[in-house]
């Protein structure tokens, strides 16, 4: 006999629909694991944008400068214009509502002094703001570890736009004291230029005087007419004896505005140091981020190294099963490489390591251009207070000279009256001598203004100056260099193998409940064609099964309690829900095998199990999968089995009641299935033509 000859084989599959069709269903059962599960599970997290996620803005704003600040509602804003998660935004009381019940896989709340800690890096108590996450594991592991790293990629985002505000902030007061730098500037520009008509006037003066002296020669050598003029002459010089004396006054007050300039700009240079301090921490502190951070990138390409490995592992043991599974970890680590640190993210913090050590250069050194600057501002404003003490030592001489010159005048009243020509002369310089003392005057007036501006001016820079040391330094850093941070409210991610153990245990119970029907016989045929009730041949076989399930469960609760360490919330509750839901589960396959025979069965009993883990949540969320595993998730078993052991696992907060549910849907699908297994042992009273002789025999 030939070894190549296989149409004998073959050949009994050649007549009748039924086993063509074996044919054709044998040869499609691997698109069970090889098609649907890749297909269930190609993109979740492409498609996170479905995943409904509550959003609670109870920030209550802020008011700066005048104007209020609703950080909370921006950042709200942006949240619900993004496209990474399906944010709704509730009241605090319906999401922690909505997440109890499902209807929210998790919240983040901006809590009511967001927009206060967003502006508070200037004031008194700086500190960084918060973002309030719930997580409940109640709604399934993967959700909720990808709703924790969601939310750590949001926490940048929102640090890069309040980054922007805090560093208004800081740059406002730089500004300010630039704009009030520039008014000195202008204030001293008016005390220059009244400096300068001052020297115009005092020049005036000196012609007048000269003037004066020849007139009065003059008059020595024969005015008659002294007597009417001098009179005149001797107010003028009183006027201008006043004059020198306002002079000497305003240079005084010049004098003490330029000194306060020159300590004002040591002033100004020594908080600029204690700045380059604060520059030099934040600095600091950038680093200590970016290191942190390639650790953490470390940490994720470790991670996805050893999920590689166990799909590595399960892919050498060659089984459906265990080649789906494979499937599954190789998909949760391409999901970490695609939503975990990137180098693009590594990249741009790098670039802010790079600005901050250049802000910190800029105030820290001394040959750096704003330092350079100002030394040079604060060495002219010392060059300057010498000038004008220079000028007052000048108008002081000048004021005795007048009060000479007044004196002089006087005794002139007791002299010659022969002195006509020399009283015309006199009174012309006399004029002059007035002219000259009123610009005199003037310049001083305006001497003062520009001084008093000047003062005025740098006072309000140095005011506007921010000054940071001790606790409030520390606090200013940490509110700068972290302006949000995240604080988890409720339940902190689950370890993976606890999150993942409802679907694994679901898995594991109806497997075991359809294998146990190719050693158990579904329907015992005696019982049957004996004409008892249906319902007694069906628990014929079926009690049997329920022990063998049993058992099943009974160790595998052993095995994760005792020896895996589940340490589950309710242990004997989730041995009885173990219980309760074997009993399903035997009580469906029976159903199966029994409806449709064991060879067809146990092929869809497959299928159903396919269906049911793809389809249950357990997971991934349905909402990032295909519409038709959303449509499947109501009236899947399995949904409700892990629903179950996910509170005989986690527990429950007050208002979750998806585990009554859950028993009473179990109930149901049990009765249903020994309802229909009792129609089909009535059926099978009836033997037909085209059963004592199969087209299929196995």
């Amino acid at each position: 006999m030939s070894l190549l000859h296989i149409g004998s084989e073959f050949r009994r599959f050649g007549h009748g629909v039924l086993p063509r069709l074996a044919i054709l269903v044998v040869t499609c059962l691997p698109l069970v694991f090889g098609g649907l599960f890749v297909w269930a599970y190609y993109d979740p997290i492409g498609h996170m944008d479905k995943l409904p996620v509550a959003l609670v803005n109870s920030d209550e704003g802020a008011q700066r400068d005048g104007t209020t600040i609703n950080a909370g509602q921006q950042v709200a804003e942006n949240m619900l214009q993004s496209d990474q998660l399906d944010f709704h935004l509730v009241s605090a009381d319906d999401a922690k509502r909505g997440v109890t019940q499902g209807d929210y896989y998790f919240a983040v709340e901006l809590p009511t002094d967001f927009s206060q800690a967003a502006v508070s890096v200037n004031s008194e108590n700086p500190h960084s703001a918060k973002l309030n996450v719930a997580l409940y594991n109640n709604n399934g592991f993967i959700p909720t570890m990808v709703g924790n790293q969601a939310t750590l990629i949001m926490l940048q985002a929102i640090d890069a736009e309040l980054g922007k505000q805090i560093s208004n902030q800081l740059l406002v007061g730089f500004n300010t004291i630039g704009e009030k730098m520039g008014q000195a500037v202008d204030g001293s520009q008016q005390l220059a230029d009244g400096s300068t008509t001052a020297r115009d006037g005092s020049q005036q003066l000196a012609d007048g005087s000269t003037t004066a002296r020849d007139g009065s020669q003059q008059l020595t050598e024969g005015s008659g007419t002294l007597t009417e003029k001098l009179g005149e002459a001797d107010a003028g010089a009183h006027k201008l004896a006043d004059g020198a004396g306002q002079l000497d006054d305003g240079l005084s007050r010049a004098k003490d505005g330029s000194q306060q300039l020159a300590d004002g700009l040591g002033q100004l240079s020594a908080g600029t140091e204690r700045l380059a301090d604060g520059a030099g921490q934040v600095s600091g502190g950038v680093d200590q981020v970016v290191d942190s951070l390639n650790a953490v990138a470390g940490v994720q390409q470790n991670l996805v190294g050893r999920l590689d490995n166990a799909a590595g592992l399960l892919r050498e043991a060659n089984l459906p099963p265990t080649n789906g599974l494979a499937a599954e970890v190789e998909g949760l680590a391409a999901s970490i490489r695609e939503s975990g640190l990137s180098q693009d993210r590594l990249n741009q913090l790098l670039q802010l390591q790079d600005g901050a050590r250049q802000i910190a250069d800029q105030l820290g050194n001394p040959v750096s251009e704003y330092r350079s600057g100002m030394d040079r501002a604060a060495s002219a404003s010392q060059e300057l207070a010498a000038g004008i003490s220079q000028l007052k030592d000048g108008s002081a001489q000048l004021r005795v000279g007048a009060n000479t010159l007044a004196d002089g005048t006087s005794q002139l009243v007791e002299g010659s009256r022969q002195l006509t020509v020399g009283a015309t002369a006199l009174r012309d310089g006399l004029v002059t001598l007035d002219s000259g003392a009123g610009d005199l005057a003037n310049g001083l007036g305006r001497l003062d203004d520009g001084a008093g501006e000047l003062s005025l001016r740098l006072g309000q820079g140095a005011s506007q100056v921010p000054t940071w040391e001790g606790q409030r330094l520390d606090d200013a850093s940490t509110a700068a260099g972290q302006p949000v941070e995240r604080e988890l409210v409720d339940q902190d991610v689950t370890k993976f193998g606890v999150g993942l153990a409802p679907f694994f245990m679901s898995l594991a119970l109806f497997m075991g409940s359809f294998a146990m029907w190719m050693v158990l016989r579904p329907l015992q045929l005696r019982a049957v064609d004996s004409g008892t009730n249906p319902l007694r041949a069906v628990l014929a076989s079926y009690l049997p099964g329920v022990i063998v399930g049993l058992s099943q469960a009974t160790i595998v609760w052993v095995v994760l309690e005792f020896l895996i360490g589940l340490k589950s919330e309710h242990p004997i509750l989730m041995l009885g829900c173990m219980w309760g839901v074997s009993a399903v589960f035997v009580a469906v396959s029976q159903m199966i095998n029994a409806v449709v025979g064991a060879t067809a069965g146990r092929v869809i009993c497959m299928i159903f199990m396919a269906v049911q883990l793809t389809s249950s949540g357990g997971l991934y969320p349905v909402e990032t999968q295909p519409a038709f595993f959303g449509w499947v998730h109501p009236v899947d078993p399995m949904t409700y089995s892990v629903n179950l052991f996910r509170y005989a696992i986690l527990g429950a907060e007050a208002g979750d009641h998806r585990a009554i549910t859950a028993v009473g849907v179990l109930i149901f699908v049990g009765a249903l299935s020994l309802f229909l297994s009792s129609m089909a042992a009535r059926r099978h009273r009836v033997i037909k033509h085209k059963d004592l002789h199969p087209e299929l025999q196995v």
